[in-house]
């Protein structure tokens, strides 16, 4: 995409969000910036009634017309009237500055808020298969850091227009002092701009570089968490404090080189605007012969006026910093089709009383190393139905695509005759709970972790009955606070067994009428793998479960066994 069509698609963006509050403050600014130059021109005639033999030229012209407009209304010139005026317009112009600042600080968070709300549906909408090819430090850059970017974004857009109104404004009212400084000062500071061209092309290389740094610390900082223990049995701290403190170094050396990029423009204008102002000033007075008061509220115009130029050359220099950004919330928003929750489409339950039935199944990761091929198997409802055989013959394939996760290129599964697509994906889901070898909790009580994602609203009465269940009733009550206990850390807080029932007293709360569960015992020591073994025994008739595993000593406790290894 050209830099051009990337800025009109960007800031299309931006003002398709409420439009009508962006004209508006677009208007406000521009009524701020004619008022700020109005309020200075107006010190021509104050000095003229202070001084009277400074009216004359433009000063007379400015002096006649507010005298003019005041004999009009019967009211007569003096310098109080003229100070009230003076002091209304100033109080005036403070109010519309306030009301910008106001409303433009709320555009501007809101729509930081419903972007990265609408990008995280889509994310979370998503299909397993994008989520799972897909680097999460990306997402959650994208999410906490870039779309914050992108809303500076469109403000250096805003500070930019505004920038421009003011110069416009102010232009406008130079001109009918003096034609030829204000083209002088005006040139000369689009010359500077032009001159300074090439800090602006090295902003983008910055603001590439500052991502690029930010997502390599973002992955040193979870990499750490994630290998905690073996960080401390390995006794390599150091190791991974050494990768922190390379990413961050980074991080440091491309922010000043971009505060620096800044910085050294910035001082340029400085030094040419003081040159330009004092050149003027000098030939308007020594050989223009401009009248005191006119060179006077010239300065005043001038010298809020070049600023301007150098703040429009830091807000180039900042949309094209942060471009990359922008560019990297709008691809990801592209690349992610929009979807609604599957909740929200639930039209009512998949009975399963029979059996589930899978009927001509072929699917290959690798289309030249196909898992299954035409293959075909019943579950039971209400059974327990082993799935085993060796690593990497498609045991988990299997569960993802009984779970509706991966699509298939042939075949159908149906239940109870009920054919699966993706028309009742979201019903069949409801019915689902699923078991990993690895159970997730969140920071938080043993209660918010229980009911973290089954939407349960009851009392602690059928906590506790699920927790007998799954022989996890002791756990609790050792605990002083109970279900209150704050859990922090889960994989050190209690044991891989207890983590497991726990895990399994979760999925139960959803009543699922089938429960999936992948080498959910894998890691377990013999005498915890049997008090989760017996648990599942006690749901035999009320949940039909598929549980994937290697060992062979469990086989004992399955009503049927579909051997992946044995396919003929």
């Amino acid at each position: 995409m050209s830099e051009s069509r990337f800025i009109v698609k960007s800031f299309g963006q931006f003002f398709r969000y409420r439009p009508a509050r962006l004209v508006g403050l677009f208007l406000i600014t521009l009524f701020q910036g004619l008022s700020q130059g109005i309020t200075i021109v107006m010190l021509i005639p104050l000095l003229g009634l202070i001084d009277p033999s400074q009216a004359e030229g433009s000063t007379n012209t400015w002096a006649g017309f507010l005298e003019g407009f005041l004999k009009q209304t019967g009211i007569g010139a003096s310098l109080e009237l003229i100070l009230v005026i003076f002091a209304v317009c100033l109080v005036l112009i403070a109010l519309l500055t306030y009301f910008q600042s106001i409303i433009q600080s709320s555009y501007q968070q809101e729509f930081s808020y419903h972007t990265r709300k609408r990008l995280f549906r889509k994310i979370i909408g998503s299909d397993w298969e994008y989520l799972n090819g897909r680097s999460k430090f990306n997402h959650i850059q994208v999410l906490t850091t870039e779309i914050p970017k992108m809303t500076l974004y469109y403000h250096s857009y805003l500070s930019l227009a505004i920038k421009a109104i003011f110069i416009i404004a102010h232009v406008v009212l130079a001109l009918m002092i003096s034609v030829r400084f204000t083209l002088l000062v005006v040139i000369a500071g689009l010359i500077i701009v032009f001159l300074l061209r090439n800090y602006l092309k090295k902003s983008e290389i910055l603001g590439k570089a500052n991502i690029r740094a930010f997502r390599d610390m973002l992955k040193r900082i979870d990499d750490f968490w994630t290998t905690v223990k073996i960080a401390k049995v390995h006794n390599s701290e150091a190791f991974y404090y050494k990768k922190f403190a390379e990413s961050n170094e980074q991080m440091l050396h491309y922010q000043n080189k971009q505060v620096r990029n800044r910085a050294i423009p910035q001082f340029l204008f400085t030094l040419a605007g003081t040159l330009l102002l004092v050149t003027v000033i000098y030939v308007a007075y020594r050989v223009a012969s401009l009248p005191v008061a006119s060179l006077f509220v010239l300065i005043l115009l001038f010298a809020r006026m070049f600023p301007q130029f150098m703040g429009v050359n830091n807000d180039l220099s900042m949309l094209i910093s942060l471009q990359s950004s922008v560019q990297m919330v709008l691809e990801t928003e592209r690349d992610i089709p929009e979807r609604g929750f599957g909740g929200a489409k639930t039209t009512g339950k998949i009975g399963f009383n029979h059996e589930l039935k899978i009927e001509g199944l072929n699917f290959a990761y690798d289309p030249g190393k196909p898992l299954f091929v035409n293959f075909s198997e019943t579950i039971p409802a209400g059974k327990i139905t082993g799935l085993i055989g060796n690593s990497g013959c498609g045991k988990t394939t299997l569960i993802d695509i009984i779970a509706g996760l991966l699509n298939i290129e042939q075949g159908t599964l149906s239940v109870d005759g009920k054919v699966l697509g993706r028309d009742n994906l979201t019903e069949w889901r409801s019915e689902l709970g699923y078991l990993p070898q690895d159970a997730f909790f969140i920071d938080g009580t043993i209660r918010e972790n229980l009911i973290w994602d089954t939407n349960w609203n009851g009392g602690d009465a059928r906590l506790e009955e699920v927790l007998r269940l799954v022989n996890a009733s002791d756990l609790i009550a050792s605990q002083k606070q109970g279900l209150d206990t704050l859990v922090a850390n889960y994989q050190y807080h209690f044991s891989g067994g207890e983590r497991q029932r726990l895990a399994l007293a979760r999925v139960l709360l959803r009543n699922p009428r089938l429960l999936l569960l992948d080498e959910a015992t894998s890691s377990l020591d013999p005498e915890n793998e049997a008090l989760v073994m017996d648990s599942l025994l006690h749901l035999r008739g009320k949940v039909t479960i598929v549980f994937v595993t290697h060992r062979e000593n469990l086989q004992r406790y399955f009503d049927k066994i579909i051997d992946l290894n044995n396919r003929d």
